[in-house]
């Protein structure tokens, strides 16, 4: 009898690796199945992220399928890896330029990979291209060697000067600016550099005298004009950035670094889709202000409803710049505080109500990033101290009644924007009569200490918001709450 019992079968479970899927998408690729290959190829690099192979591969089949800046994407991440192996992306990138008709794109990498490759495993494919990208453009030698040779001379410019900067000695730097504008009054990135490092000074004046010596001298500098612009936008001048923008919007930059600058500016006034196809064309190893540059890529992707790519420029913001929070920032609904050129407005209001809802816009806006982080010129050093608290959000809790005040009020709002209390033209005046409490002399009778941030909201809907109806604590607390502020508010 024991020996007709069966033995149960073991059951080894199989889980796919990312080499399994690799190999999916290898043979899907071979057999000309390039969406399946992508869907393997795809969840390869889920399981194993950043290995270069795969995504490689990747990128070759998003180019069999005409996608071709997508491929690029992924190719430039592979070179940013900076993986020795993997140099033949250079001449991947050259084709995908080629296929797009942008010859100029393709033959420098294309004379990029054969200059870091003497004899690859494509040398003589990108030999071939070159030949035939200057059979279709004539010009295009000359083009090429032109632009190298002026892009070549302003980045070895910017290495030398960021040496200095990086040694936080921007006074010696300035030296070296004004000696190089004397020796050379025609090197005109000197000028910007020198005009950006008096705007980090908060030299102000100094900074305009530079930019408006180089436009005197070189009219129609279009890096000049862009600093005069982002100068004016965050001052708040409207008439002025209005009138340079009409220069700038239509103007077709060709160097990479102008294209960048452009670019940028598009994305300051909310022209995404010109921003973004400027910002697509200019490689990741051509990007001088990275932060800015993957920042506005991700706004403007999100605001083009590219949320995929939004989020993953917003991860290549975070990798390049100490950003306190990494949450990504736009998906929260829009009001007044997204509106950066109205908060640049705010914050340059001498009336100090109107003042402090700039900070506290400021602090709680989806653009805050660019309103700290890019802003040439913020100066905080005359701002009040209950503004200081709200900028850090009220980092630590304040002690005085007027700081405890200011701290509930900021944070009861909060739970009413999540409620949809948004800060727009309908709201304005709520939230003016709730800040006014922090700098009336009547708030100074009102001790919001001995309340939580739940009756606080809760008071402030019973007294405005009836319609809400927000039970977040006892009514006879919110009661006691609402008669507070109201005594406060009608004295």
């Amino acid at each position: 009898m024991e020996k007709d019992k069966k033995t149960p079968a073991k059951i080894y479970p199989f889980y796919p690796n990312g080499q399994f899927y690799f190999e999916r998408g290898v043979e899907a690729f071979r057999d000309q199945r390039i969406k399946e290959a992508i869907r393997y190829l795809v969840r390869a690099s889920e399981l194993e992220p950043g290995e270069a192979v795969i995504l490689c591969q990747l990128a070759i089949c998003y180019t069999e399928i005409g996608q071709f800046h997508k491929s690029n994407q992924l190719l430039r991440d592979i070179l940013e890896q900076r993986d020795g192996n993997m140099e033949y992306c250079y001449y991947f990138i050259a084709n995908n330029f080629a296929y797009m008709k942008d010859y100029r794109r393709a033959l420098q990498y294309a004379n990029r990979y054969v200059d870091t490759v003497s004899e690859g495993e494509y040398t003589e494919e990108a030999k071939d291209l070159i030949e035939v990208l200057l059979e279709e453009t004539p010009f295009g030698e000359t083009l090429e060697n032109g632009f190298s040779k002026l892009e070549q001379e302003f980045y070895a410019y910017k290495k030398e000067i960021n040496r200095y900067l990086a040694e936080e000695d921007s006074a010696s730097a300035c030296d070296i600016l004004r000696k190089v504008i004397d020796e050379k009054p025609n090197f005109w990135p000197a000028y910007n550099q020198l005009a950006a490092l008096y705007f980090e000074q908060l030299k102000e004046e100094e900074g305009v005298k530079v930019l408006s010596d180089l436009l005197s001298r070189n009219p129609g500098n279009l890096l000049g004009i862009c600093d005069l612009f982002i100068y004016h936008f965050y001052k708040g001048n409207r008439k002025e950035v209005d009138a340079l923008y009409l220069e700038l919007r239509d103007v077709l930059p060709v160097l990479a670094h102008h294209k960048e600058k452009l670019g940028l500016i598009h994305a300051m006034m909310g022209e995404y889709e010109e921003a973004d196809d400027l910002l697509e064309q200019v490689a990741d190893l051509e990007v001088t202000e990275r932060s800015k540059y993957y920042y506005f890529r991700a706004k403007a992707c999100y605001y083009l409803d590219e949320v995929e790519g939004a989020k993953m420029f917003w991860h290549s913001f975070l990798e390049c710049d100490l950003y306190e929070d990494v949450r990504f920032p736009f998906e929260q609904e829009a009001d007044l505080t997204n509106d950066t050129r109205l908060v640049l407005d705010m914050l340059q209001e001498e009336d100090d109500l109107v003042h402090m809802l700039g900070v506290y816009a400021l602090t709680i806006s989806s653009n805050r990033p660019e309103l700290v982080l890019f802003h040439p010129l913020l100066d905080m050093s005359n701002w009040s101290y209950m503004e200081h608290l709200m900028f850090t959000n009220f980092d630590y809790f304040p002690d005085g009644d007027i700081e405890q005040n200011g701290y509930l009020i900021a944070k009861a709002m909060m739970i009413l924007r999540e409620k949809g209390i948004l800060l727009n033209e309908e709201n304005m005046a709520l939230y003016k009569q709730m800040f006014s409490l922090v700098l009336s002399d009547a708030g100074k009778e009102l001790i919001l200490g001995r309340y939580t941030i739940e009756t606080v909201a809760s008071a402030i809907a019973k007294l405005f918001l009836p319609q809400m109806k927000l039970n977040l604590v006892a009514e006879f607390e919110c009661g006691k709450c609402a008669r507070d502020i109201e005594r406060a508010l009608s004295r």
